[in-house]
C-alpha cells in the first residue's frame, strides 16, 4: 500500500452525525500530511493474584482524530460556491459562519452557537475510515513567496475501518495565489516579516455517553483562544513602538491582503484587536528580528478573525 494514494472527502452534515454521503465528484479535497489516528482507551484489569502476569485489558471509549493540510484559496468564481470539493465545509465545522454574497464575496467569521459538523471520508489506499460528527480547529500559515496553507485537526465518531476505494475524483482547478505584495499591516505599520501564523485554537470537548456504542455521543466546541505569531524585523521605537505596545497591552488592528488578483481567488484576512503577548529577539540570516506571539481579541463579538474571498 502507498501513502500517497490517500483521498479525503468532506461534506457538511444536515444534523450531527448523520451521514451526508460525500462523493468523489463533488467533495474531494487536495490534501497533504494526512494523519488518521483512532484513539481507544485500554482499560487495565489490575487484580492481585498468585502471578505477576497481566490479564488482558478491554477496549473502552473510542474516537478518531484526523489531521491534514490544504491550500487556502478561492472557488474561482466571485461570490459563488463550487460544484467541486473545497475548504468551506472545513471552516464551518471549526465554528465559522459562511456568508455568501452573490458575485461579491465569501466570508468566514467565528460563531458562538449553532455549530456545524462535517463528515470526513478518508481512503488510505484501500482502507476506508468513515468519520462522522467531526468538529475541529485550524491554523493558517502565511510565508513570503509561498502559497497560504491551513493546518486542520478534527475529532469525530469512531467507526470500524473497511476495505474500500473511492471512484474517480474531481478536484479544484484553482491555483492558490502566492503570498506577494500581501499588504500586511498591524496597528497601521507595515512590518518586514517573513511569516505570520493565525490559529483559531478551538477547544473541543468529547461528550461521553453510556448510551453510545463508542462511549462518545459527539464532540462540541466549548471555547476558543484565537492567537498567532509573526517575525518582523526589529526597528527603532520611533519607527514602530513594539515595546510600548507590548507594555500597554495595546489592541491594534491587523490586515492582510488582498493576496492575488484574479476574481474569485483574492484572499483578505482581518482581525480588529491584536495584542502582543511577548516579544523576544531572533535572527534571520544576520538580521535582528522580533518573535512576537499575539492574542486576537474581539471588537463587537464573534469578529476576532475574518477570512474573505473575493
Amino acid at each position: 500500500m502507498l501513502t500517497r494514494k490517500t483521498v479525503i472527502l468532506a461534506k457538511i452534515e444536515s444534523s450531527y452525525g448523520a451521514d451526508p454521503a460525500p462523493t468523489p465528484a463533488a467533495n474531494a479535497l487536495l490534501v497533504s500530511d494526512v494523519d488518521v489516528r483512532p484513539a481507544g482507551e485500554a482499560i487495565q484489569r489490575d487484580y492481585v493474584r498468585g502471578s505477576l502476569g497481566q490479564v488482558p485489558f478491554i477496549r473502552g471509549v473510542r474516537s478518531v482524530e484526523v489531521s491534514f493540510r490544504t491550500e487556502l484559496k478561492g472557488t474561482g468564481s466571485r461570490g459563488s460556491l463550487p460544484s467541486f470539493g473545497w475548504e468551506g465545509p472545513l471552516f464551518r465545522a471549526c465554528g465559522m459562519s459562511e456568508t455568501v454574497t452573490a458575485a461579491t464575496s465569501i466570508v468566514y467569521a467565528p460563531v458562538s452557537s449553532g455549530f456545524e459538523s462535517v463528515a470526513l471520508y478518508v481512503y488510505r489506499d484501500g482502507i476506508f475510515h468513515k468519520t462522522l460528527g467531526c468538529r475541529g480547529t485550524f491554523r493558517i500559515n502565511l510565508e513570503a513567496g509561498r502559497f497560504p496553507v491551513v493546518e486542520w485537526k478534527f475529532y469525530g465518531l469512531y467507526a470500524s475501518p473497511a476495505d474500500a476505494s473511492p471512484a474517480a475524483q474531481t478536484f479544484s482547478g484553482v491555483n492558490p495565489a502566492p503570498i506577494l505584495a500581501a499588504a500586511l499591516s498591524i496597528g497601521g505599520y507595515s512590518p518586514i516579516a517573513e511569516r505570520i501564523e493565525l490559529d483559531i485554537d478551538n477547544r473541543i470537548t468529547a461528550r461521553k455517553s453510556l448510551n453510545s456504542a463508542s462511549g462518545i455521543a459527539g464532540f462540541e466546541i466549548t471555547g476558543r483562544t484565537p492567537r498567532g505569531s509573526f517575525d518582523p524585523e526589529a526597528v527603532a521605537e520611533s519607527t514602530c513602538p513594539f515595546w510600548s505596545r507590548w507594555e500597554n497591552a495595546a489592541a491594534q488592528p491587523l490586515a492582510i491582503g488582498p493576496i492575488g488578483a484574479t476574481p474569485g481567488n483574492i484572499l483578505s484576512i482581518a482581525a480588529p484587536k491584536v495584542q502582543y503577548r511577548e516579544i523576544d529577539y531572533g535572527d534571520r540570516d544576520g538580521l535582528l528580528t522580533y518573535r512576537v506571539p499575539f492574542a486576537l481579541a474581539m471588537n463587537s463579538g464573534d469578529d476576532e478573525l475574518t477570512i474573505t474571498i473575493t
